[in-house]
């Protein structure tokens, strides 16, 4: 009889503009590398439906680049509640009866399998998001390459592996740099107790909404390093044409936008991926990530012309 997934398209099938409620409390990194499947099945199936989320108030901007009707934030929850669906429907009154189709527990690595190497995610940027990069002067449009590195991220709490590149390694790959001075390095990620003072060093961890982190890879950034995350697969699906190299550090190559192996809906991302020894980050050198980084930014300098 198929999937949880393609019973309640075959039950909504006849309904001419079913009410479809998905609820959602794990990873951003699945909003664009399963769930946009999900979503493009229902309007495949029913392209009447009106798709609501609910989700967590830290993931409702990611759901805004999606193409669901409705984002409910329910304040106070908390990824890994074994009771969030129940609390969330409370705190925001929702009935669920009113629903046609309600996805309580979502299955998209189950649900959308055979999509995986096939389906392009694509997220949409709205023009207006671009503004938001004037908040910080600190890092302007016109000196110098942007490098954004995405220092820190979920770790092992939520998955059997380490994802996080030791923070010594950063400040090593960093400071090999020193010397250029046309380069400027804005890090972004879960705020840290530690200082990373460095020169040419723009420290935005713990500072920065989701938003915020997509309008400085837009608007500023020419090479972007990224551990396994879902700032790295937001921005390798944004369907926006733009400049940008990829540098992406691994444990489980298995995993992210390796697992999709598709391409980006940008033409002008180019995507180096490096896994590290024995699939663990933590045993990724620096000499590996250094001569990537110097690749991207000789192509970059080859673009932008030879007086860049």
């Amino acid at each position: 009889m198929g999937t949880e997934f393609e019973r309640g398209l075959r039950r909504i099938a006849g309904v001419a503009r079913p009410r479809v409620l998905l609820y959602w409390n794990r990873g951003l990194g699945d909003i664009a590398l399963g769930l946009c499947a999900l979503f493009a099945r229902v309007r495949e199936s029913s392209p009447g439906a009106q798709i609501s989320v609910l989700t967590r108030p830290d993931l409702e901007e990611a759901f805004r680049l999606t193409d669901v009707d409705v984002v409910l934030a329910s304040p106070g929850l908390q990824r890994g509640d074994p009771r969030g669906y129940e609390n969330a429907c409370a705190r925001l009154g929702i009935d669920a009866s009113g629903y046609d189709l309600v996805f309580e527990r979502p299955d998209p690595s189950a649900w959308i399998a055979d999509g995986v190497g096939r389906f392009v995610p694509r997220l949409r940027w709205r023009g207006e998001w671009n503004a938001l990069v004037e908040r910080f002067p600190q890092v302007p449009g016109d000196d110098g390459v942007v490098i954004a590195a995405h220092v820190s991220s979920e770790t092992a709490q939520f998955y059997g592996y380490v994802k996080d590149w030791p923070t010594a390694c950063w400040r090593e790959l960093v400071a090999r740099f020193a010397g250029d001075a046309r380069l400027r390095w804005v890090l972004f990620g879960h705020a840290q107790p530690e200082p990373f003072e460095l020169p040419g060093v723009v420290d935005l961890r713990g500072r920065t909404g989701f938003l915020d982190v997509l309008s400085l890879i837009r608007n500023r950034a020419r090479v972007l390093i990224a551990v396994d995350s879902g700032i790295l697969s937001v921005a390798y699906y944004l369907d926006e044409q733009f400049p940008l190299e990829v540098v992406s550090l691994w444990s489980d190559p298995r995993q992210g936008v390796l697992k999709q192996g598709v391409e980006s809906p940008n033409r002008g991302l180019r995507h180096v991926a490096l896994v590290g020894d024995g699939e663990d980050v933590r045993r990724l050198a620096v000499d590996s990530v250094e001569g990537a980084v110097r690749a991207a930014l000789s192509r970059v300098q080859r673009v932008a012309g030879p007086d860049a």
